[in-house]
């Protein structure tokens, strides 16, 4: 007999493929793209595609957390839905720091910043979720932004 935890997450696992397949077929179109790039193009590209894989990361991680959230909506289950919001919000983060990343050159205290704000955001979902892993990882990517500042610190000293 199957039971209704195998069920709810065969649909769960249904539905977060579907979405993310609809996204991703319908949102890489973009002139900019790397995907409508030719191939010698891209191979011979300049500007590194490490930023094209953190808005997919971003974006995967938006999806996932609106259908978690919705699967929490739809079965009464406030940890999906306080799950999935705390995944929307750590995508939120990380395209902020993404279009911080295409706005600047990141240098110096831009990558502080950025690493704070994408530390910040993983620590909160560590809280909302009680995963200490998480958790830890947050306050690491916060005292990396904190060593990169004494860096850019000593830096102007010099200057």
């Amino acid at each position: 007999m199957i039971s209704l935890q195998r069920i709810h997450r065969f649909f769960y696992r249904l539905t977060l493929t579907a979405i993310l397949l609809i996204t991703v077929t319908f949102s890489f179109g973009a002139e900019k793209s790397w995907a409508t790039m030719p191939i010698n193009q891209l191979i011979h590209s300049s500007q590194p595609q490490l930023a094209t894989m953190n808005r997919i990361n971003a974006m995967s991680k938006d999806v996932e957390g609106k259908t978690q959230e919705a699967i929490g909506n739809l079965t009464g289950d406030p940890k999906n839905q306080m799950m999935g919001k705390a995944k929307q919000v750590q995508s939120q983060a990380m395209n902020a720091a993404e279009d911080l990343k295409d706005s600047t050159e990141l240098k110096g205290r831009a990558k502080a910043v950025a690493k704070n704000l994408e530390g910040k955001a993983q620590e909160m979902k560590g809280n909302v979720t009680d995963n200490p892993q998480d958790q830890m990882m947050g306050k690491a990517k916060q005292a990396e932004s904190q060593g990169r500042n004494l860096v850019e610190d000593v830096k102007d000293m010099f200057r």
